[in-house]
């Protein structure tokens, strides 16, 4: 029974301070308790009270439905295990939430012979209701008053209490989150998550203190029940409680698929539609569940909403509606001594401040005091702004009193950080347009501050201080993670500073040569005073930079073919500029042969085209088999052992991005495929633009790149390296509705099976186009055969 059951009858019978009414009014409570709950086993001796005295009055959690057949109400109580019991329509009509899962009250229950005999054997009818539930008006303006009386500590302390904590056994950060659950009981249309280890409450709060609050158990949730029913126009869930919150939500799901839809834009809007009519709703949604592991070796998995349904767990818009990601791993798990013994709030009068709470805003006292960073989205500002709002609302809820700076700029860090947690995961979900972003704020006239999370700091350190070890125990395995800048050094984006020929970088590397520079990077011949090696020295323009590109880097250090660049390693100076170390490759650019002012023989030019397409088999991965591996996924099938093939595959295939001539090296041993700084993930969101558009095919999707980019760019470099510079598009725009012009118009004496090939590899339909590196290289060969 809900812990607001009980307080609801002591505050009945023991609201005094005499020992003598206090005993007296226990006793009370004793008997009431005893004589009106019904244990396990006692279902038939309250049946029977009810056949001999004609009524019996019980405390039970009193639900309702619509009988079809009968076209009448039927109510049920599950302690007594009855389901169809006679219930008034007046009754349902006046406390409706029975409809919705139902709510805790005293119920007067008659026994009426005759009606049993007429109503095939059902002699049990509701006569009466009592919520259990406060409904005193002045409830906020008691509280309000109260909290004047108060410290901020005593106060954090006393909210602590009221749901059952003792704030001495917490951290002041363990505090913070267990007040950051009470939000969505004071903002109105509030998102949360809450994934975490077992035992540490994360359910307690929306089960236990607030008849507002109502809490969907592991299984299917109906859009009936959760939103309206049609075929009776009721509201659901979200129309009834202030809060609707999911436990166990690994386990939950919709009856039909347009379930996750519906409840993604009600977060969003906080409306939903049913036929023709748009109904507008304020209960928030809140989401909890269990790790089965730690969240570090989440993190090393892959992301924090892994624990989430397959509907929701890789649907970053879905995330995108979520406020708030609250930490559960930081709370302890809770044996006896976590909870009080001290005073607290009555819970059923502190559920209704809280709820006449979400009618009022505090956002007033943050108006030109409180800025937010240029990189916070719509979305991001909309989830701050109401985690704040909240915050403030639940420690000075008087719009009267004064809120320091102090305490705006805790509010604010916190729900930047519970919004930041979003979006780091979205980012390693692959969506691109979620990584990279600063999430900060500002105070009065205050420095800027950035916020981050500090389980995701621990993790990029932890990573390279693995590395950092590795590599003082000899050469870095292939398999080893990068190391990654600090958080504050991205954000800063300081840059690096010019080097010139002499100079030393990172007190290893004199600089012999400057090779080449662009926005993004400069690259230096160096001579490595360590192993007497000449190397290129790629050096970022800041930290970001080398951020933004290290995992595909990463993944480039595990490839070894003779026509792709070598990555060696990568590391900062003192001064925390980051730099790449790669084989150095001495020869020509393939640029100078491309505009047809020098001239390769056929089969040359064909050789380099057939090493471009070897270095691709090296980097791009077996489509098929990740394109089923991803359809297994999807449906929710993969085996443990295909998880982590999937796993490795999407980790390490790679697309270039840009090749072009002037990315391919000639050299003694053949071609060397260059410059992998924007090279991304097969099938990654993609939100840079990048690339080089006369080596791009029109059906290029920019914002999610594939092979079939590549290959095609393979093509027009072939083709300009036999056509004397001819591209085969006019104006050297590949279009859509314009086909690739024939070869043999620029040179007669192309052979016919290599001028097919060049249509096809520049086609403007990837459909006609080689779907693989390997299709494409064995025609090549053919072709290569026939001159």
């Amino acid at each position: 029974m809900p812990t607001y059951v009980g307080e609801f009858l002591l505050g009945r019978y023991c609201a005094t301070t005499d020992p003598e009414e206090i005993a007296e009014g226990l006793a009370v409570v004793e008997r009431s308790m005893k004589e009106r709950t019904v244990r396990a086993g006692e279902e038939e001796l309250f049946k029977s009270r009810a056949r001999e005295k004609g009524r019996v009055k019980i405390i039970d959690l009193l639900r309702a439905r619509l009988d079809a057949k009968s076209d009448a109400y039927k109510a049920e109580l599950p302690s007594l295990q009855l389901t169809d019991i006679h219930i008034s329509e007046k009754l349902v009509n006046e406390h409706d939430r029975m409809l919705t899962g139902g709510f805790y009250a005293e119920v007067t229950l008659e026994y009426i012979a005759a009606l049993g005999k007429e109503s095939g054997g059902q002699p049990f009818r509701v006569e009466s209701v009592r919520p259990i539930q406060m409904s005193t008006r002045d409830a906020l303006d008691t509280f309000i008053a109260g909290r004047a009386r108060f410290t901020l500590d005593d106060w954090r302390d006393l909210l602590l209490r009221s749901v059952g904590f003792e704030p001495s056994r917490f951290s002041r950060r363990q505090q913070d989150v267990l007040l950051a659950r009470m939000v969505p009981f004071v903002v109105p249309n509030y998102n949360a998550v809450e994934l975490g280890p077992r035992g540490t409450g994360k359910s307690h709060l929306f089960q236990q203190i607030s008849p507002y609050a109502h809490l969907v158990s592991g299984g299917k949730a109906t859009i009936a029940n959760m939103f309206v029913n049609n075929a009776t126009g009721r509201r659901g869930l979200v129309a009834q409680y202030d809060v609707v919150c999911f436990d166990e939500v690994s386990g939950v799901s919709f009856d039909t698929k347009e379930g996750v839809n519906i409840l993604k834009g009600y977060m969003e809007s906080g409306e939903f539609s049913r036929g023709k009519e748009s109904i507008r709703a304020d209960g928030g949604i809140v989401m909890v569940g269990n790790f089965d592991v730690d969240v570090d070796d989440e993190l090393r998995r892959g992301h924090l909403f892994g624990p989430m349904p397959k509907e929701m767990r890789n649907d970053t818009a879905f995330h995108d509606r979520i406020h708030a990601y609250l930490p559960g791993w930081d709370v302890p798990k809770l044996d006896p001594s976590y909870f009080t013994d001290h005073f607290g709030f009555v819970s059923d009068f502190l559920a209704e401040c809280w709820s006449q709470l979400r009618r009022v805003s505090r956002l007033d006292v943050a108006q030109g005091r409180l800025e937010w960073g240029s990189q916070l989205s719509g979305r991001d500002r909309k989830a701050a702004n109401n985690t704040v709002n909240g915050l403030l609302k639940l420690l000075w809820p008087n719009p009267e009193m004064d809120v320091p700076d102090d305490a705006l700029g805790w509010a604010a860090e916190l729900a930047l950080e519970l919004r930041r947690r979003v979006k780091e995961q979205q980012a390693s979900i692959g969506a691109a347009e979620f990584a990279n972003v600063d999430l900060s704020f500002r105070v009065a006239d205050r420095a800027e501050q950035i916020v981050y999370c500090q389980e995701l700091v621990r993790h990029r350190l932890r990573e390279g201080s693995e590395g950092a070890q590795e590599r003082r125990n000899g050469v870095p395995a292939d398999g080893e993670a990068l190391p990654a800048p600090d958080p504050k050094d991205v954000s800063s984006r300081v840059p690096a500073r010019d080097y010139g020929v002499g100079d030393t970088i990172g007190g290893r590397f004199r600089v012999e040569e400057l090779l080449g520079s662009g926005g993004f990077s400069k690259v230096y011949r160096v001579l490595d005073a360590v192993e007497g090696e000449q190397r290129a020295l790629k050096l970022f323009e800041n930290a970001a930079g080398y951020d933004a590109v290290r995992r595909e880097i990463g993944a480039l250090r595990k490839v070894h073919h003779p026509n792709v660049v070598k990555v060696i390693w990568a590391d900062s100076t003192d001064e925390g500029e980051w730099y790449l170390i790669m084989e150095y490759v001495e020869g020509e650019l393939l640029a100078a042969y491309a505009d047809g002012k020098k001239k390769l023989r056929d089969r040359e030019a064909i050789d380099v085209a057939l090493d471009v397409l070897g270095a691709l088999e090296a980097i791009h991965p077996d489509s098929e088999r990740l394109a089923e591996l991803d359809q297994k996924k999807q449906d929710d099938q993969l085996t443990t052992d295909e998880y982590g093939e999937l796993m490795r595959m999407s980790e390490n295939a790679l697309v270039h991005r840009d090749i072009k001539p002037q990315n391919i090296m000639l050299t003694r041993n053949g071609a060397k495929l260059l410059d992998f700084n924007i090279a991304s993930r097969v099938g990654d969101p993609v939100r840079t633009v990048s690339g080089t558009p006369p080596y791009q095919p029109p059906d290029a999707d920019l914002t999610r790149w594939d092979v079939s980019t590549d290959l095609f760019a393979v093509g027009v470099t072939l083709y300009e390296l036999l056509c004397d510079g001819e591209h085969p598009y006019p104006a050297a725009r590949p279009m859509a509705d314009e086909g690739s012009r024939d070869p043999r118009q620029f040179r007669n004496e192309v052979p016919a099976e290599l001028a097919e090939f060049l249509l096809k590899a520049c086609d403007a339909d990837r459909a006609t186009r080689f779907h693989t590196a390997a299709e494409m290289k064995a025609a090549l060969e053919v072709a290569r055969v026939a001159l």
